[in-house]
Protein backbone atom coordinates (compact mmCIF):
# COMPACT_ATOMS: atom_id res chain seq x y z
CA UNK A 1 0.00 0.00 0.00
CA UNK A 2 1.49 3.45 -1.23
CA UNK A 3 1.55 6.09 1.93
CA UNK A 4 0.39 9.59 0.97
CA UNK A 5 2.34 12.47 1.84
CA UNK A 6 2.83 13.42 5.49
CA UNK A 7 0.85 9.63 6.60
CA UNK A 8 3.15 8.13 9.10
CA UNK A 9 3.78 4.18 9.30
CA UNK A 10 1.20 2.73 11.04
CA UNK A 11 2.84 0.58 13.49
CA UNK A 12 2.27 -3.51 14.04
CA UNK A 13 0.40 -4.96 16.82
CA UNK A 14 3.65 -6.35 17.44
CA UNK A 15 5.99 -3.14 17.57
CA UNK A 16 3.04 -1.74 19.62
CA UNK A 17 3.22 -4.23 22.62
CA UNK A 18 6.79 -3.69 22.60
CA UNK A 19 6.44 0.48 22.87
CA UNK A 20 7.27 1.70 26.54
CA UNK A 21 4.09 3.39 26.61
CA UNK A 22 2.11 0.24 26.21
CA UNK A 23 4.30 -1.63 28.79
CA UNK A 24 3.90 0.92 31.71
CA UNK A 25 0.31 0.75 31.31
CA UNK A 26 -0.40 -2.87 31.47
CA UNK A 27 2.37 -2.85 34.34
CA UNK A 28 0.43 -0.63 36.06
CA UNK A 29 -3.23 -2.49 35.74
CA UNK A 30 -0.97 -5.61 36.85
CA UNK A 31 0.21 -3.71 40.13
CA UNK A 32 -3.10 -2.12 40.85
CA UNK A 33 -4.47 -5.51 40.38
CA UNK A 34 -2.25 -7.64 42.57
CA UNK A 35 -2.51 -4.47 45.33
CA UNK A 36 -6.07 -4.64 45.31
CA UNK A 37 -5.91 -8.87 46.32
CA UNK A 38 -3.58 -8.02 49.04
CA UNK A 39 -5.40 -5.38 50.61
CA UNK A 40 -8.86 -6.64 49.77
CA UNK A 41 -9.58 -7.14 52.94
CA UNK A 42 -9.07 -3.85 54.20
CA UNK A 43 -10.81 -2.69 51.18
CA UNK A 44 -8.13 -0.03 50.16
CA UNK A 45 -7.21 1.28 46.81
CA UNK A 46 -3.10 2.46 45.75
CA UNK A 47 -4.35 6.04 45.99
CA UNK A 48 -5.90 5.17 49.53
CA UNK A 49 -2.91 3.98 50.61
CA UNK A 50 -0.53 6.80 49.48
CA UNK A 51 -2.51 9.54 50.67
CA UNK A 52 -3.64 7.99 54.17
CA UNK A 53 0.53 7.65 54.19
CA UNK A 54 0.97 11.16 52.48
CA UNK A 55 -1.27 12.39 55.72
CA UNK A 56 0.69 9.83 58.71
CA UNK A 57 3.72 11.16 57.51
CA UNK A 58 3.24 14.74 57.15
CA UNK A 59 0.35 15.45 59.88
CA UNK A 60 -2.74 17.56 58.46
CA UNK A 61 -2.60 18.78 55.24
CA UNK A 62 -4.79 20.64 52.32
CA UNK A 63 -5.71 18.69 49.35
CA UNK A 64 -2.92 20.46 47.30
CA UNK A 65 -0.18 19.46 49.12
CA UNK A 66 -1.51 16.22 49.29
CA UNK A 67 -1.81 15.67 45.87
CA UNK A 68 1.70 17.51 45.31
CA UNK A 69 3.04 14.64 47.87
CA UNK A 70 0.81 11.76 45.91
CA UNK A 71 1.34 13.12 42.38
CA UNK A 72 -2.30 13.20 42.35
CA UNK A 73 -4.70 15.81 40.37
CA UNK A 74 -6.99 17.72 42.31
CA UNK A 75 -10.26 15.95 41.30
CA UNK A 76 -8.56 12.68 42.22
CA UNK A 77 -7.52 14.31 45.86
CA UNK A 78 -11.19 15.15 46.14
CA UNK A 79 -12.78 11.65 45.25
CA UNK A 80 -10.11 9.95 47.44
CA UNK A 81 -10.65 12.00 50.70
CA UNK A 82 -14.27 11.54 50.42
CA UNK A 83 -14.23 8.37 50.47
CA UNK A 84 -11.49 7.94 53.48
CA UNK A 85 -14.18 10.37 55.56
CA UNK A 86 -17.06 8.54 54.22
CA UNK A 87 -15.21 5.86 55.95
CA UNK A 88 -14.10 7.54 58.78
CA UNK A 89 -10.38 7.32 58.07
CA UNK A 90 -9.83 10.95 57.56
CA UNK A 91 -11.54 14.06 59.20
CA UNK A 92 -11.60 17.48 57.83
CA UNK A 93 -11.13 20.83 59.98
CA UNK A 94 -10.27 24.64 59.18
CA UNK A 95 -6.86 25.93 59.22
CA UNK A 96 -5.89 27.80 61.58
CA UNK A 97 -3.52 30.07 59.48
CA UNK A 98 -5.72 30.31 56.25
CA UNK A 99 -9.13 30.46 56.71
CA UNK A 100 -9.89 29.37 52.79
CA UNK A 101 -8.29 26.81 53.18
CA UNK A 102 -9.31 23.14 54.92
CA UNK A 103 -6.68 20.45 56.73
CA UNK A 104 -7.40 16.71 56.42
CA UNK A 105 -6.27 14.69 59.49
CA UNK A 106 -5.79 10.85 59.62
CA UNK A 107 -8.04 9.47 62.47
CA UNK A 108 -7.12 6.92 64.75
CA UNK A 109 -8.92 4.18 62.90
CA UNK A 110 -6.76 5.69 59.39
CA UNK A 111 -3.99 4.86 61.61
CA UNK A 112 -4.85 1.75 62.77
CA UNK A 113 -5.97 0.44 58.81
CA UNK A 114 -2.90 1.56 57.69
CA UNK A 115 -0.70 0.09 60.33
CA UNK A 116 -3.09 -3.40 59.38
CA UNK A 117 -2.20 -3.14 55.93
CA UNK A 118 1.51 -3.32 55.69
CA UNK A 119 2.53 -6.17 55.17
CA UNK A 120 -0.08 -6.71 52.48
CA UNK A 121 1.47 -3.56 50.97
CA UNK A 122 4.55 -5.16 51.24
CA UNK A 123 3.55 -8.86 49.72
CA UNK A 124 2.19 -6.41 47.18
CA UNK A 125 5.22 -4.89 46.18
CA UNK A 126 6.96 -8.10 46.01
CA UNK A 127 4.58 -10.30 43.91
CA UNK A 128 4.97 -7.11 41.15
CA UNK A 129 8.64 -7.86 41.41
CA UNK A 130 9.04 -11.63 41.12
CA UNK A 131 9.76 -11.91 37.92
CA UNK A 132 12.80 -10.37 37.79
CA UNK A 133 16.07 -12.04 39.50
CA UNK A 134 16.97 -10.48 43.14
CA UNK A 135 19.44 -8.54 41.27
CA UNK A 136 17.58 -6.84 38.98
CA UNK A 137 15.05 -5.30 41.43
CA UNK A 138 17.42 -3.08 42.64
CA UNK A 139 18.47 -1.04 39.43
CA UNK A 140 14.45 -1.78 37.71
CA UNK A 141 13.59 0.16 40.50
CA UNK A 142 16.47 2.93 40.18
CA UNK A 143 15.41 3.47 36.51
CA UNK A 144 11.43 3.59 36.72
CA UNK A 145 12.17 6.69 39.98
CA UNK A 146 14.79 8.43 37.44
CA UNK A 147 12.12 7.94 34.48
CA UNK A 148 9.40 9.49 36.59
CA UNK A 149 11.57 11.76 37.76
CA UNK A 150 12.83 12.97 34.63
CA UNK A 151 9.43 13.16 33.49
CA UNK A 152 7.84 14.68 36.28
CA UNK A 153 6.86 17.91 34.73
CA UNK A 154 5.26 16.39 31.68
CA UNK A 155 2.84 14.65 34.12
CA UNK A 156 -0.67 16.26 34.61
CA UNK A 157 -0.29 15.82 38.39
CA UNK A 158 3.41 16.21 38.87
CA UNK A 159 4.85 15.33 42.67
CA UNK A 160 5.68 18.43 44.33
CA UNK A 161 7.18 18.72 47.73
CA UNK A 162 7.25 22.12 49.45
CA UNK A 163 7.20 23.33 52.70
CA UNK A 164 4.63 24.17 54.89
CA UNK A 165 4.00 25.74 57.62
CA UNK A 166 2.68 23.93 60.94
CA UNK A 167 -1.03 24.36 61.39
Amino acid sequence: MAKTKGQSEIQSVENLLDMPGHLLRRCHQIAVAIFLDECQDADLTPLQYVALTSLATHGALDKSTIGGYAALDRTTVAVVMKNLEERGLVTKRPSETDRRATLIEITRAGTELLASVQTAVARAQARMLAPLAPRERGEFLRMLARMAEGNNLLSRAPRRVRKRTRD
